[in-house]
């Protein structure tokens, strides 16, 4: 490295080992003198030395980009409004909490990298939804002044997901989606934040009622939460890239381009062949990354025993004899289904909740802490799939497990599963479901308007499949004898 000194800049160069140099960079000098200078250092005396832009530099930027792995940059300006909002929304405290909840729950167990966030996941969505706006405001008056609504909710859909995400959402029965609403309209940072957001009064209630899709226009929700919306954009190209597979890989930007409002019918549409493609690919990538990831076997073995583990505390809290040997409190009323309060329940995480595991592993109930170790030490439970829903069949397979369990001493209640899954990858609208879906419309490039598996083969093929499965799960300690099982299961 070599330094040139002047009565007010400081010039470096250096030379790397291959010969080649970077380009010399001045800095200006602050008050003080310099008494030397020679190649390779400088006397202390040189100090303090400041960059022309360190005045700007020390003040708070404009901009902020965060380096996402999927989307590559993604840059928030505080001077637009509604990216000062979604700023704002991220510094909260509420919002930092989804950091420390995994976005694939416990699938870090079975697929190394899946050590993703759900605050990654989110500001994603975000992101997704910015560049929809940016295109659909070409096209639809009215789009740009509803950017800090389709953002805000966006980039606070998730906020409020529970340790592990969808796997105690399942074990201990609660709607993610309801604590979201209730973080957004209680008293909580978030809350203020939208509040002081003067462009659009009553912000908060306003998201709320589009996470509810009580919300009108009706497409405001439906680019959030539907069928082809930004949530599952995201979390498929992310989860598959968390992953190392490749199975939820789609043209995203392509599928973005063909996307346009038709207001007369409050709906978003498909327009063109090349777009109604890339949907038909985002759906059979979505198909592949739930038959090959989210129900992967381990996958299900692990979320088996994380259930248990807290079925046993649920089963000890109950018991007034045999107190559990550490809980805090919020734990304590999530896991048996007491009322909690939004400041109870944005205490949960995975760092919490793993804590918990930890000092259960040392609980003097034997149960407990076997549970908790295999868990802490991924000694997973096994699955096979059982190739028949037939119910007397799935019986006698569970009976002859607990018997070869209590063989072993093991309580069947606790290392014994019998597991569904089930899902389609699209599904027309069925108004007399429960929840019934948002139909995927395409304009065809001959003029024509239908529902997406009407006017493709593949897609309607995926609309009539059966995608339900039953699992066995069962320990390691059975596994040597599992020939008996195999012998009731046909064409095994």
């Amino acid at each position: 490295m070599v330094l040139e000194v002047t009565d007010t800049t400081l010039k470096w160069t250096y030379t790397s080992r291959h010969g080649g140099q970077y380009n010399r960079i001045p800095f200006v000098r602050a008050e003080g003198s310099v008494k030397a200078s020679r190649q390779g250092s400088v006397c202390a005396d040189l100090y303090p030395l400041r960059h022309p832009c360190a005045v700007a530099m020390s003040s708070r930027s404009d901009k902020r980009t965060y380096l996402d792995p999927i989307h590559q940059d993604i840059v928030l300006d505080r001077k637009k409004p509604a990216e000062k909002l979604i700023i704002d929304l991220i510094d909260t405290e509420e919002f930092q909490r989804l950091r420390r909840i995994h976005q694939l729950g416990v699938s870090y167990f079975t697929f190394q990298g899946a050590e993703g966030s759900r605050f990654t996941h989110s500001v994603g969505v975000m992101h997704v939804a910015n560049s929809l706006v940016d295109h659909l405001t070409e096209q639809t008056d009215g789009m740009e002044e509803l950017r800090p609504l389709i953002l805000a909710s966006a980039l606070l859909h998730d906020i409020g997901h529970g340790p592990f995400s969808h796997v105690t959402e399942k074990i201990l029965g609660y709607d993610h989606e309801d604590w979201s609403c209730k973080i957004i309209a209680g008293d909580t940072q978030v809350r203020r934040v939208l509040d002081n957001f003067k462009p659009i009064p009553n912000l908060a209630e306003t998201i709320v009622k589009v996470l509810k899709k009580t919300y009108t226009p009706h497409y405001v929700s439906h680019m959030v939460s539907s069928q082809l919306d930004c949530d599952r954009f995201d979390y498929l190209l992310r989860d598959s890239y968390m992953t190392g597979t490749k199975y939820g890989l789609f043209a995203l930007h392509r599928i973005l381009r063909s996307l346009e409002i038709d207001q007369e019918n409050d709906r978003i549409i498909v327009v063109g062949e090349k777009g109604q493609i890339a949907v038909e690919d985002y759906l059979f990538a979505r198909y592949s990354m739930y038959a090959q990831v989210y129900y992967h076997r381990k996958n299900l073995a692990a979320r088996a025993l994380l259930a248990s583990l807290i079925k046993r505390v649920k089963t000890i809290l109950n018991d007034s004899t045999r107190p559990v040997c550490f809980v805090d409190e919020a734990t304590m009323k999530w896991v048996s289904g007491d009322e909690l309060k939004v400041s109870d329940y944005l205490q949960l995480d995975d760092i919490q909740l793993n804590y918990h595991i930890k000092r259960w592993a040392e609980d003097p109930d034997p149960v407990l802490s076997d549970l908790s170790k295999r868990f802490l030490h991924r000694r997973l439970f096994k699955a096979i799939r059982i190739p028949s829903r037939e119910s007397g069949l799935v019986k006698d397979i569970e009976k002859e497990a607990r018997r070869l369990l209590e063989e072993k001493s093991l309580d069947p209640e606790y290392y014994l599963g019998i597991e569904s899954t089930g899902f389609r990858p699209y599904d027309y609208y069925r108004p007399d479901d429960d929840h019934p879906q948002t139909n995927i419309i395409v304009k065809t490039d001959g003029g024509i308007t239908s529902e997406l598996s009407k006017i493709a083969p593949a897609i309607e093929a995926l609309v009539k499949g059966n995608y339900e499965s039953t699992w066995l799960v069962f320990p390691d300690e059975i596994q040597d004898k599992l020939a008996v099982i195999r012998e009731l299961i046909p064409a095994y």
